[in-house]
Formats: structure tokens, sequence, C-alpha cells
């Protein structure tokens, strides 16, 4: 029981939970990203549907656990906003390389495979899109021609050829490239949680219906009011499982119902370890587990940044040829950040000036494809800004101006993730919106 999860105590807690029939009905796993939520909650629910006694042994294959240990449980639902691409990107490494040398654990990392993209899929459900027709009948094309190709890298079915599992993952990798960037909700709208609780009071066929909220903390208003009146009155047979980086962002109202189980982030030779065992990395010799996850993007995080201290950089100058006054302080942080990152990515790309930085910026990035390239290009700006606040000659008009640009750049990850502008778009308003937020 949670022979998976490496390396926290929440593990061994909510095994002696299940065991000594202790377990809440609804609970929240909170901790920092990669360590290990998700993976509880999906083990959980496999543990709660288990049809043997005593349930939940890691090696069970009754017909429940086979079902859960592949995703593919109709009485397991899971939503919420989630990178997954990167994840499958290592899985799909991990699964080649052990193809190509018929290892030993290949069953394994075919399930790593499998589940990486079902992470995804599951999040399309019709149970959870019913009623957002136009969004849900584009999606189901690709959610149902991945579940074809995913039927063969089935555990229990022999494999095909190398040379067909080859194309097969390419094409795999491409379809949820498009399912994630082009149709995840990047929030938790109210539809999906009224139709969750629709749901969840139909009698199982099983033991229990599982739940999850992945990112709870990215809720709208009216989906945390309609969760909370989930969780004032639960069905009786369905077990409720939240997940958060931020716990403190959570409705209070919501979390007074919810048990809470701590996950921490696991030293620098635990995530290793980490690497390791789960995919099977050892060239990976050192950094987190995001930084191997990171490894996998088309455009190194060093890079992302430094062009978006090149994209600040110019929106001063910008601003300056407008008549508008720059920040000394910022043009300093832009400065002493870009020398941090000297080094780094072959120093990452060069801007003459030649073309408009935004063109420049998504000519670099592929159009910030995948979509988390922008999230991470926009983090970077987030800590110029912080860097700016820690140098001694920083005055109040400093701090009013990261106000306004952080709430700036909030509003422009919105608009790519949750309205499907596109970065083109929203890099140009960027501009814009933070040289005349300098007016102050």
């Amino acid at each position: 029981m949670f022979d998976n999860l490496l390396f926290q105590n929440a593990g061994e807690l909510l095994a002696e939970d299940v065991q000594n029939n202790r377990l809440p009905q609804s609970m929240l796993f909170s901790g920092p990203p990669g360590a290990g939520k998700l993976t509880s909650a999906l083990e959980l629910g496999r543990v709660l549907s288990c049809r043997e006694t005593p349930p939940g042994l890691w090696q069970c294959n009754c017909s429940s656990c086979l079902r859960h240990k592949s995703l593919s449980h109709s009485e397991l639902l899971v939503m919420g906003p989630r990178d997954c691409l990167l994840e499958i990107q290592a899985a799909r490494s991990s699964f080649e390389a052990a193809v190509a040398s018929g290892a030993r654990h290949l069953t394994a990392v075919r399930y790593l495979f499998v589940r990486s993209i079902r992470k995804l899929v599951v999040r399309f459900n019709p149970v959870l899109w019913e009623g957002d027709d136009t969004r849900i009948s584009r999606a189901a094309p690709l959610v149902a021609e991945i579940n074809e190709l995913l039927e063969e890298f089935d555990p229990l079915r022999p494999l095909p050829p190398e040379k067909a599992i080859r194309k097969s993952v390419e094409s795999l990798i491409t379809l949820c490239g498009k399912l994630e960037d082009g149709f995840l909700y990047d929030t938790i709208p109210v539809s999906h949680i009224r139709n969750a609780a629709a749901w969840a009071h139909f009698v199982p066929s099983g033991n229990k219906k599982v739940l999850i909220i992945e990112n709870a903390d990215r809720m709208q208003e009216s989906a945390r009011n309609a969760l909370l009146k989930i969780l004032e009155e639960p069905p009786k047979d369905a077990v409720f499982i939240l997940t958060t980086s931020r716990r403190g962002a959570v409705m209070p109202t919501i979390l007074s119902r919810l048990r809470t189980y701590g996950f921490v982030d696991r030293t620098p030779k635990a995530q290793q370890e980490v690497i390791s065992r789960v995919f099977h990395a050892e060239e990976f010799s050192s950094g987190s587990l995001t930084d191997y996850l990171y490894s996998f993007l088309p455009v190194a995080p060093a890079v992302l940044e430094r062009l978006a201290a090149l994209f600040l950089r110019e929106v001063l100058v910008r601003a300056s040829d407008e008549g508008r006054n720059s920040s000394a302080v910022l043009e300093q942080a832009i400065d002493s950040f870009l020398n941090e990152l000297s080094g780094a990515a072959d120093n990452g790309p060069e801007y003459g000036g030649e073309e408009d930085i935004a063109s420049f910026i998504i000519n670099q990035t592929k159009n910030f494809e995948p979509r988390i390239l922008f999230r991470i290009f926009l983090r970077g700006i987030i800590r110029i800004l912080r860097y700016s606040l820690r140098i001694p000659d920083t005055c109040a008009r400093d701090y009013q101006i990261s106000y306004r640009w952080t709430a700036v750049i909030g509003e422009a990850l919105e608009h790519v993730t949750v309205y499907n502008q596109s970065p083109s778009a929203a890099l140009e308003l960027l501009c814009t919106e933070l040289g005349t937020s300098l007016d102050i």
C-alpha cells in the first residue's frame, strides 16, 4: 500500500488511517509541486476500490486494481488544471529506452507511460464536460484517437514491433500537446463541480467513488461555493481528495471540512532517488525532479528567463521613447539578472532590435508551445521584479510599479491559459500595459 510513494510520511499516515478505519471522507493533500500528491490520491483511490482482503496490496491483480493502475476505472473522476506534457515526455524517454534495451523494468515503464497520458485524458471525462458542448465536441476526436493508440501499450497485451511503437508514440505526443494546449482549462469551472456532484450521488457498483480535484486553489469563486455545498453534505459512498501547492489560497470554509495530509519537499538526494527509480534516468545525476522534467522543454528555463529580461528592457526603452519615466531600480535589476544568467545556455539569444521584441520572443519560443513555456517566461519577469525590490535604492514608486506589474502579468497569463488568447497578442498587450503602468 502506497509503495509507489517515495520519501513521504503522508503515505504511512494514509495507510494507517485506511487500516484502522479512520480515513476521512474529505481530505486535502497539501505540499510543494512534485511531492507526490496526485500519486497518493490515485493510489488511495485504488486501495479504497480493491476487492481483495486485505485490500490494497501493491501486487494485487483484482479487476478493480488493474483498472485503477491503468487509470481507466469508471468510478474514478479527476479534474483540475495540470501541466501533463513534461511528465509524458519523461515517461516516453524511459519507455523507449526500455523497449530498445529490453530492460527488466519494461512493464513498469509501460504503466508509467500509459498513466502519464491518462492523467491528461481523464480530465476530459464526458461526465465533467456535460453542457460544455462546443469545447468537448472539439476535444472528443483527440481523446478518442489517444485512447485508441493507448490500447497498443496496455501492459496486459503484447507490444507491437519497435518501429510501430515509435510511430505510435510520436503520434501520441503530438495529440496530447494539442489536447492540453488547446482544451484543458487553467481553472476549475463551476460546471465541472456541479457535474461531479451529480456523479458522486449515484451509488457505486463497487466499494467507493473517488473524486480527485487537483490544484484546488485554482478554482472560480462560483466553483468554490458549489464545492462547499457538496462537502457540507457529502454522498456517503464518495471520497473527495483535493490537492494544492498553496494551502493558504484555499477558501477557509472549505479547509474547515477537510483533513489535511502534509507533503514535504524531498531532499536533493531523495529526489535523485525518485528520478532513478521512477524514470530510470541514471544519466541525470544532479538537480531536482522539476529540473529533470524541465530538461524535456524545447526551450531551456534559463533561455526563457533571459528573454523575460530582454523583454522588460525593451518595455523600459519604449516607455522612455514615449516620454514616460523609466525606473533606475528596474534597469539595475535587469542588468544584474542578465549578468547572473551569463553562461547559461550559451548566454542565450541576443536581441539586436531588428524586429519587434514580441515577434523576436515568439520566434525564439516557437509561439510558446507547449504553453508551460509562457508560464515560465512570465515567472522570469516576476523574479526580476522581486530582485528589484531587494536593491537598496528602491523607493515607494518602485513598490507601486511592482504591484501594478504583478497584476498585469497575472492578467496576461489568464488571457492565454483561460481565454485562449494567442501568446503574440498577449505579449503586445503586456508590453503596452507595463509601459503605461509606469505613469505613477
